[in-house]
C-alpha cells in the first residue's frame, strides 16, 4: 500500500509516519514547514513539501497513492491567524478531497478531534452525541475543524471513501511543538499557578497513530472512532506531570469566571506583543468543562488501545529527556 500523510512534521504525524514504516507502508510525507522534519528524514519515505490549501499541491501530493490520511491541521488560538486557520482545516481538506476524487484515491482517513462533537455537561460522549455546544463560544479550532469534516464527508457522495478518527488530548513522544508537552516545561517553570476546573480525554499519541492505520484497513465507510481513553482532569493531569518533573503542582483550581476573563486579557496583551497567547476566551470556555469521552467503538473496530495516564507522561519524558529538551 502506498500512502500520502498530510501534516507528516507535525505531533500526530511524526508517529503516524513512524509506524506505517513499521508496516512496510510505502510513504509520501507532505509537510508545510521544515520544522520537525529531522523526525522523519532519516526514514524511507517520500518527502514532499506543499500546502492543501493550494489545489496544485493538493492534486501532486495525491497523485499514485491508495490511502491518504489527512492529518494537517491548526490548533493556534491566536486571532490574527484565524483567517490562515480556517483555510487550513476547512479548505485544505475540500482541496484534497477533490484531488482524491479526480486521481482515483478510493479512502481517506481525515484526523478530526474530539472537540467537533461537542461535551457531554452531564457525562461522557461518545460518535452519537448530539449537541455541539461550542456554537459562539470562540472556540475557533473547534469551529473550523467541525466544518472541514463536515465537507469532507460531503465526498461520500462522489464516491470517497471518508473514515474520521476524533483523537483526544494526545500525549507522548515527537510532541517537538509542545502541545501538552509545554505542561512539563511550564509547571518546571512555575508558569502554571492554578489549575482549570474541567477536564479531558487523554490518549497515547503511538496508539492513536495504530488506530489511524486501522482505520484505512477495517474503518467503515461515513463512520468516526473516538481515540480517546483516560477521562481526567486537568488538576489530575498537572499532578501527574509535576510529580515526574519533580516540582509541585498547583495547589488552586481556578472557577470559569475566573479563567474566561483571563482568556480575554491573554487576547488583547497578544494584540500588544505580536505573540500567540498562551489561551484565549474560546479554549478557556473549553477548559472549563468536563470533556470526557468514551472511546469504546474504536477498541471494538480498530484494536484501540487504552493506555495509563503514567504511561503517556512516562513516555513523553523520555522522549524529551533522550532529545535533549530535559535533563534527567
Amino acid at each position: 500500500m502506498k500512502c500520502l500523510v498530510t501534516g507528516a512534521t507535525g505531533f500526530l504525524g511524526t508517529n503516524l509516519v513512524h509506524e506505517l514504516v513499521k508496516k512496510d507502508w510505502k510513504v509520501r510525507a507532505l509537510y508545510y514547514s521544515g520544522k520537525g522534519l529531522k523526525y522523519i528524514s532519516p526514514l524511507p519515505v517520500e518527502l514532499v513539501q506543499g500546502d492543501l490549501t493550494n489545489r496544485d499541491d493538493a492534486e501532486k501530493a495525491v497523485e499514485g497513492v491508495d490511502v491518504v490520511f489527512n492529518l494537517a491541521g491548526d490548533t493556534s488560538a491566536w486571532k490574527k491567524v484565524f483567517d490562515r486557520q480556517y483555510k487550513i482545516n476547512v479548505v485544505g481538506p475540500v482541496n484534497l478531497a477533490q484531488a482524491c476524487c479526480k486521481h482515483g484515491v478510493k479512502r481517506v482517513v481525515h484526523t478530526s478531534t474530539v472537540n467537533t462533537l461537542g461535551y457531554n455537561p452531564h457525562g461522557i460522549a461518545d460518535e452519537t452525541w448530539p449537541h455541539y455546544n461550542y456554537t459562539g463560544k470562540g472556540y475557533y479550532y473547534a469551529d473550523t475543524k467541525r466544518e472541514g469534516e463536515k465537507k469532507i464527508l460531503e465526498f461520500q457522495d462522489k464516491g470517497l471513501e471518508v473514515v474520521v478518527v476524533y483523537p483526544g488530548a494526545i500525549i507522548g513522544p515527537y510532541d517537538f511543538n509542545f502541545q501538552y508537552g509545554r505542561l512539563f516545561f511550564d509547571l518546571r517553570d512555575k508558569k502554571i499557578p492554578a489549575n482549570t476546573s474541567g477536564g479531558l480525554s487523554c490518549s497515547h499519541v503511538t496508539e492513536v497513530a495504530k488506530a489511524h492505520i486501522a482505520a484505512a484497513i477495517n474503518g467503515k465507510p461515513g463512520e468516526g472512532y473516538i481515540c480517546g481513553g483516560i477521562n481526567t482532569t486537568h488538576k489530575k493531569l498537572f499532578e501527574v506531570i509535576a510529580a515526574k518533573m519533580g516540582v509541585e503542582a498547583p495547589r488552586y483550581t481556578l472557577p470559569k469566571w475566573v479563567v474566561v476573563p483571563y482568556g480575554f486579557l491573554m487576547e488583547s496583551i497578544s494584540m500588544f506583543t505580536n505573540k500567540e497567547p498562551s489561551i484565549n476566551p474560546g479554549v478557556a470556555r473549553h477548559m472549563s468543562n468536563f470533556a470526557h469521552y468514551d472511546s469504546s467503538k474504536a477498541v471494538r473496530e480498530l484494536d484501540y488501545k487504552i493506555v495509563s495516564l503514567q504511561k503517556m507522561v512516562d513516555d513523553c519524558y523520555d522522549w524529551y529527556v533522550k532529545e535533549g529538551f530535559i535533563k534527567s
